[in-house]
């Protein structure tokens, strides 16, 4: 008879759930941190509104350009010559008329010599004939002779004096010079284009006194503006240096044409008052001012006012109580600094870039 194998009882482990555990923490963490994170202020960064003064002048067009000079010139040689003597280095001060420069010219030097030589003779010999012709020696034909010889020679003497000239560079005007394009030792010939665009030049020169700004206005802006009007420009390499940087103006002339690629027209604007450090070339950005403001009004940037979808109604986003407010406001007028509105304050807290998830009452922090 056979034995059957005896069976053991299953033995029913039980253990502690810990991934359940762990899996809960982890949800409690997520779940905390979002509602933290949906509580937590946000971080904006905070400004007045740009107050305009009753009296201050409404900016209507800005535009951007270059400090240029309306007396410029580019200065080259009338003949084909090498440079002997330079007289000048970048920045100096020369007076109308001053020689610049001087070209190789020995033998114009000589050629003028000889003629001076034959006029002087030609000079004694008419003296002796008009004297032996007071005496009635001398032939009076031979006396006129000698006397045609003379301003002949005369003329000739003029004419290698103007060769001469013609190999000295002299100042057109008053001035600074800007660039020296040649040394001694060059050969330097006439330019046949002038401005930049010269060859073989010698120098460029500008006179300071004219120094102006030149900016390009879009073409639906130039009904805007009329000779004559206020203007502040403020250039760029002054922004360092306080209320320099910003200069008066006005407009000196809108130029007769526009340019048909960028659809702009060039206006230059003079300088009221100048700066010692201004030199052609700086970059500046000038506003054209309208007329005065009849009372104080409040400029928001463009990027400062929304609109509300449902309503259709403007709106700004201000702090008050470091809390999001939705303040509704009136659109006015459009300048070239931003909106000019009525419903806000004067002192009110904007948020400069309000972020698009923005709602009322949410809690803000100023960044630093």
């Amino acid at each position: 008879m056979s034995e059957t194998p005896s069976r053991k009882p299953s033995v029913i482990k039980k253990r502690f759930p810990w991934g359940w555990v762990i899996l809960s923490i982890v949800a409690l963490v997520v779940i905390l941190g979002m509602m933290a994170s949906k509580n937590a202020p946000i971080a904006v960064s905070l400004s007045a509104p740009t107050v305009f003064k009753a009296g201050d002048r409404n900016p209507v067009v800005t535009a951007s350009g270059y400090i240029v000079a309306r007396t410029r010139a580019t200065l080259s040689s009338k003949v084909l010559g090498r440079v002997t003597w330079l007289g000048i280095q970048e920045g100096s001060r020369v007076r109308k008329g001053e020689i610049l420069a001087r070209l190789e010219s020995p033998d114009l030097s000589a050629a003028r010599d000889q003629v001076k030589a034959q006029l002087e003779q030609t000079g004694l010999d008419l003296e002796r004939s008009e004297k032996l012709l007071a005496a009635g020696i001398e032939n009076r034909a031979n006396v006129d002779r000698l006397r045609s010889q003379k301003r002949t020679q005369e003329a000739q003497l003029a004419y290698q004096d103007a060769l001469l000239e013609s190999m000295v560079l002299r100042a057109p005007f008053s001035g600074i010079v800007t660039q020296k394009l040649s040394e001694v030792g060059e050969t330097v010939a006439p330019g046949s284009a002038g401005g930049a665009n010269a060859i073989n030049a010698i120098l460029v020169m500008a006179d300071f006194d004219t120094l102006e700004v030149e900016v390009e206005v879009n073409e639906g802006s130039i009904a805007k503006l009329a000779k004559g009007m206020p203007c502040e420009v403020r250039v760029d390499a002054l922004e360092g240096l306080g209320g320099r940087a910003v200069l008066p103006g006005k407009l000196r002339e809108i130029y007769p044409s526009s340019n048909r690629q960028k659809a702009v027209v060039i206006v230059r604007v003079a300088f009221v008052q100048k700066d010692k450090l201004l030199v052609p070339d700086m970059g500046a950005k000038v506003t054209f001012l309208g007329d005065p403001f009849k009372e104080d009004a409040i400029v928001l940037g463009r990027e400062q006012v929304k609109k509300d979808p449902l309503t259709g109604r403007s709106f700004a986003w201000v702090s008050e109580g470091d809390l999001a407010v939705k303040k509704e406001v009136v659109i006015l007028h459009e300048n070239p600094v931003g909106l000019e509105v009525t419903g806000i304050a004067k002192d009110a807290k904007l948020i400069v870039a309000p972020p698009e998830n923005l709602k009322a009452g949410a809690k803000l922090k100023p960044k630093a």
